[in-house]
């Protein structure tokens, strides 16, 4: 399962082998986005949450809660053509 389209949407999928879940929400329309759920992976996550010592590793009741992951995500997504 890697995307899931309905009339309003459709859902993008990326798990990674420690079971991490990166999901993304597009127009309908829209080409697989798994290059970019890949590229979160790679880059704001392993810099700023799994590097960050900081962090407390099970986040599923708050969410990732912090600042510079949020920026650097908000950058990435934004400079894609796909999000022009």
């Amino acid at each position: 399962f890697v995307n899931y389209r309905t009339s309003a949407y459709k859902l993008h999928l990326f798990e990674t082998l420690s079971g991490y879940k990166f999901v993304m929400l597009s127009d309908p329309n829209a080409e697989s986005l798994r290059f970019v759920l890949r590229s979160i992976h790679t880059g704001p996550f392993l810099e700023y949450v799994v590097r960050n010592p900081l962090i407390t590793s099970d986040s599923r009741e708050r969410g990732i809660d912090n600042e510079y992951f949020r920026a650097s995500v908000d950058r990435l997504v934004r400079g894609l053509s796909v999000f022009s």
